[in-house]
């Protein structure tokens, strides 16, 4: 039964992905969730500038499990700043997206990500090692362009994977040798 809902979900993306975010006889939900496939395509390729086609112009980022100057991005430059210094930390960032369901102007999915943090992330020194983070995305769309997202997503996991969570026991104060 699984494999008969895999594979159901595989040709309807098939069929999304070919019908393209620019054809006219797709959907407005099939002309989204394109967008969003091209959109995670194009950050796999390390392209941010592709941001400034499907961002709208007040767009706005949300997200709770970041640093509290990451956990609202307003406009395509800020969030280009910020995934572009994400990809210099983990430049062997790839996802997979599924499931993905939209309705009317919302699309909401997971995405499954894979990397190994190779640079200095935010505060964080290079560890060398890889994580896999599962995103929850929820992307509402105006006039064909992402107008905001939220994601939540398990930073508490990903910080464990890279050996940052839990920190460090502090050092037990030494003993003074009063002889």
């Amino acid at each position: 039964m699984h494999s008969l809902k895999l594979l159901g979900a595989v040709v309807i993306v098939v069929s999304i992905i070919t019908a393209g975010c620019c054809d006219q006889g797709a959907s407005i939900e099939q002309q989204n969730i394109a967008t969003v496939f091209r959109v995670h395509e194009e950050m796999s390729k390390g392209n941010v500038d592709y941001f400034d086609e499907v961002l709208a112009e007040d767009y706005v980022r949300h997200c709770q499990a970041m640093p509290p100057r990451f956990q609202e991005m307003r406009g395509a430059e800020q969030l280009k700043e910020f995934v572009a210094d994400f990809l210099k930390s983990v430049p062997d960032y790839r996802d997979s997206i599924g499931p993905i369901f939209a309705q009317g102007d919302m699309v909401a999915y997971v995405a499954t990500g894979f990397g190994t943090q190779t640079g200095q992330m935010n505060d964080l020194p290079p560890t060398g090692k890889e994580f896999t983070i599962v995103n929850i995305v929820l992307q509402r769309f105006e006039k064909g362009k992402i107008a905001e997202t939220w994601v939540s997503w398990d930073n508490v996991s990903m910080l464990a994977q890279l050996g940052f969570f839990p920190p460090p026991e502090p050092e037990p104060p030494q003993e003074e040798d009063n002889k």
